[in-house]
């Protein structure tokens, strides 16, 4: 009997190895996903300004998230994590986009209350950007007067211009997570974001110019995720 535990101890070992490895968490992870909020876009609202193309709830509610984190504790990880939202259509013959990103530098605590599940809490500073893109098309005479000599008839270029805005905020949030393998997990968030947003200062070709109102001091937002960890 001992003979044989004896020969058994190697496959025994390596398996209790193999286990922790595989339910051990990793300490790099990757995020994607969405998020649900509900903004006051002011004059970036079709509501309040006709010159805006139509929003759908998607456009105005919907956020779209990526990130990634390292765990550099056993409780604790650093990371960084991007929700954005798009609204796109025409004004006039122009192509509208415009895009709000919420850029975050995360730091997360976390424990287990139970096996595959885990508790997490979340605080991110912010450092956020909103994009007005319009696209148009025009001729160029002297393109045209060039290309006509080869032959070519008058044609079209796209001229983009494009207005910004960076401003700081901070995100807390609380999280639950459930781990279906050790590399692979389910994520939700609820929360707050805070943005210290201003309509001043926007830039237009290095130009300073008053941009949309918007009322974004302080949004609660809802976050779920699918995670991979390597």
């Amino acid at each position: 009997m001992n003979h044989r535990l004896q020969s058994l101890t190697p496959f025994i070992f390596w398996f209790m190895l193999l286990s922790a490895s595989l339910f051990a968490q990793p300490k790099l992870s990757f995020h994607l996903g969405g998020g649900f909020y509900s903004p006051t876009l002011g004059m970036l609202d079709p509501d309040s300004n006709n010159v805006i193309p139509s929003l759908s709830a998607f456009s105005k509610n919907m956020l779209i998230d990526w990130g990634f984190k390292y765990q550099f504790y056993p409780n604790a990880r650093i990371g960084y994590a991007r929700s954005n939202s798009y609204h796109s259509g025409k004004v006039g013959d122009s192509g509208f986009l415009r895009t709000i990103s919420y850029r975050m530098l995360t730091f997360e605590t976390f424990y287990y209350p139970r096996k595959r599940m885990e508790l997490n809490f979340m605080l991110a500073p912010m450092y956020n950007k909103g994009t007005v893109k319009l696209t148009a098309e025009s001729s160029s005479g002297d393109w045209d007067t060039l290309l006509g000599s080869y032959g070519n008839s008058s044609v079209k270029l796209s001229t983009p211009g494009e207005m910004t805005k960076r401003w700081f905020g901070l995100a807390s949030m609380i999280g639950f997570r459930y781990y279906i393998f050790s590399w692979l997990a389910v994520d939700g968030k609820a929360g707050f974001i805070q943005n210290s947003y201003s309509e001043k200062k926007w830039k237009l070709e290095k130009e300073k110019i008053d941009g949309p109102t918007m009322n974004i001091k302080k949004l609660p937002v809802f976050n779920i995720h699918l995670v991979l960890g390597w």
